[in-house]
């Protein structure tokens, strides 16, 4: 389980390995994602609710810039997820207003927004968004110079649309060059007692980072052996629409087998805690072992135990996460520009799933001109 050049290198796929090469993000505008929130404002409250649209901007660094010219702490203002730098991209985000601002005119910070950045359109709301607040995102993507031949193409296309996709943790979850791989041996060398002096930055990307990479490396073993829309006693299943999870016993098996078909129900896998795994039976024991190996190997001596310590010490729970994200309106569409193709793709996905992730049964992609 030793880091491969690209975290998702070598982990199974739900389809044969896709026929056709291409080049993503050229420029910023082949690559559009806008938020979709799910509700609107309500109309009336002490925040605003601003529609961004940016394109040369992290999201962090858009907040930064709203703090300094509204004079607006960076705790106080809200945001649903992190958005690309080198790419068009829409987001909700919140703000307090001033005391008795009129509610159908403009703030007046309006016009020192930074430059590639606006607002769409806004209105009051009672309170600050959370983070992972929102519904999805819907993304254009353009991928350029498209080479090879797949005959199937289209069929692969209604699979993933009917299916949804391995719901793999993507390459920005790990780092720029996956960087955040030298953070967790960095981490499974401090002996449990110094847990409390690891910074809050390295916790928390650390967490994420271990997590993702137990998650992966789970799924990777369901789709290899085929079983990560098969349901096992000890799986935990979620009802759809939902984060209400049930435990799969012998009893329910056959028909939570059939919820599965039905899409009633969905599989996860492990976002890891504190302690054992909340599935059962082999499935739990399995998903335990995964854990303690990637454990040991980003640990002191090849050993997990400063890593379950720290998971202790911090209180991590255990959470899940869908083996197959849902995809919805996928659409593609072909345009021959200077002799070259072009392909085109559209596409809404909750929010969490990646769209590199749905990529990967698609389209082998060249590594990007720049890093996001």
């Amino acid at each position: 389980m030793s880091p491969n050049p690209g975290p998702l290198t070598g982990l199974a796929r739900l389809l044969a390995p896709p026929l056709l090469q291409g080049v993503l993000k050229q420029t910023p505008s082949d690559f559009r994602v806008d938020e979709v929130l799910g509700f609107e404002p309500e109309g009336t409250g002490s925040h605003g609710l601003f529609l961004f649209e940016k394109t040369g901007m992290t999201t962090g660094q858009l907040v930064g810039a709203l703090s300094k010219i509204t004079r607006t702490s960076e705790r106080d203002i809200g945001f649903c997820g992190l958005k690309d730098k080198h790419a068009v991209t829409t987001q909700w985000i919140s703000l307090p207003l001033p005391p008795k601002h009129p509610p159908h005119t403009d703030p007046d910070w309006f016009a020192a927004l930074p430059a590639g950045v606006r607002v769409v359109r806004w209105a009051p709301h009672r309170k600050k968004i959370r983070r992972g607040i929102h519904q999805g995102n819907r993304f254009t993507l353009v991928i350029h110079g498209v080479t090879g031949d797949d005959l199937l193409f289209e069929q692969r296309l209604a699979i993933l649309n009917q299916q949804g996709f391995p719901n793999y943790f993507a390459e920005q979850r790990f780092g720029h060059q996956g960087g955040n791989y030298d953070l967790l041996h960095k981490i499974g060398a401090i002996p449990a007692e110094q847990s409390a002096a690891v910074s809050r930055a390295d916790r928390n990307w650390g967490l994420s980072t271990l997590r993702a990479e137990i998650f992966n490396q789970c799924l990777s073993h369901r789709l290899a052996e085929e079983s990560d829309v098969q349901a096992k006693v000890g799986d935990l299943a979620q009802l759809a629409g939902s984060h209400s999870r049930f435990l799969v016993t012998s009893d329910e098996l056959a028909r939570t087998q059939t919820r599965l078909a039905e899409g009633d129900v969905a599989l996860t896998g492990p976002l890891w805690g504190e302690g054992e795994s909340p599935a059962g039976d082999a499935v739990g024991l399995s998903e335990t072992m995964m854990a303690s190996q990637i454990m040991a190997q980003y640990g002191h001596k090849h050993e997990p135990k400063y890593w379950l310590q720290h998971l202790a010490a911090w209180r991590v729970e255990h959470d899940r996460r869908l083996l197959r994200a849902p995809v919805s309106d996928l659409h593609m569409a072909w345009h021959e520009v200077a002799g070259a193709r072009q392909l085109e793709l559209k596409f809404t996905l909750d929010a969490g799933a990646y769209a590199t992730a749905l990529l990967r049964e698609l389209i082998d992609l060249s590594p990007e001109p720049y890093a996001v």
